[in-house]
């Protein structure tokens, strides 16, 4: 029971920031129920495929989501994803915990900065570029606001190289990538935190699903965890996908920047051994 309303919170928490659960629930499984990470990763990931699933449909008929830049990036994430499922193997569980933290640390501080910088710089509107294959331009009304908000994707290319890293996090630690995802498509590529947000919900799962299936086949999903944490999520993912769309962006921030910090400290002990 206890691993069920862990993984519903994880998944209301990371609907709402674009982060498939992962992040959140990793570290709940590991400090707070005890259990290895070697398990603890496969059964996160089968939780970011639902929560993408439970969330996408909702900000999909929201418009929140750019499918077509979300497919493009896809293309490197999954190249990422399965380096990372090959290389897990051969790293200590200290290791990965202080990977973890690394990750959770550069990601507050990313999402904390982008959203000052976009706070400062307002939105104007998308220069659609005609008859281009990766024009990715997109628009989408903010019901916090009712304003009418269009983007343009700026360097894709780097923006897919850059991918790559979440493709890796996400089979190393089971946080489905979005954590770098979003501060990619933030800080590299200009989206408003809404349609970015979206967007890697919409990702996660393809990524995450990659190294689940690898993970499957090895033997390390156990179906005593892994079922009460896909139905957690799953309901959390749902329910934070609604409530997203009516919060400001400044709001998403501050919380989540709070609590990723608390969750860095943590698994740097943890990884440090204290």
């Amino acid at each position: 029971m206890g691993i069920f309303f862990v993984a519903l919170l994880a998944g209301f928490i990371g609907a709402i920031l674009g982060l498939g659960g992962g992040i959140f629930l990793v570290p709940a499984l590991t400090l707070l129920l005890g259990i290895p990470m070697k398990f603890a990763v496969p059964t996160s990931l089968l939780a970011v495929v639902t929560t993408s699933v439970a969330a996408s449909s909702i900000y999909i008929k929201k418009g929140f989501t750019n499918i077509k830049l979300g497919l493009i990036l896809e293309i490197t994430t999954v190249l990422g994803a399965l380096a990372g499922s090959l290389a897990v193997a051969h790293i200590e569980e200290s290791i990965l915990a202080i990977l973890f933290a690394m990750v959770a640390f550069y990601t507050a501080f990313a999402m904390w900065r982008s959203d000052d910088i976009q706070e400062k710089t307002p939105h104007q509107k998308a220069n659609h570029t005609k008859n281009t294959l990766l024009d990715c331009s997109g628009k989408f009304k903010d019901p916090s606001s009712g304003e009418t908000i269009a983007y343009t994707p700026k360097r894709l290319l780097l923006g897919m190289a850059l991918s790559t890293l979440g493709g890796i996090t996400s089979a190393l630690l089971g946080i489905g990538g979005g954590p770098i995802k979003v501060p990619i498509m933030r800080l590299v590529m200009g989206l408003p935190l809404k349609a970015a947000t979206a967007t890697s919900t919409f990702m996660v799962g393809i990524t995450a699903s990659v190294s689940a299936v690898i993970y499957l086949f090895e033997g390390m999903v156990k179906p005593d965890l892994a079922i009460p944490a896909v139905l957690g999520i799953f309901i959390g993912a749902r329910t934070g996908a609604l409530v997203a769309g009516k919060m400001k962006s400044h709001h998403i921030r501050t919380a989540f920047s709070i609590l990723l910090v608390l969750i860095a400290i943590e698994m740097l002990l943890k990884g440090l051994g204290r």
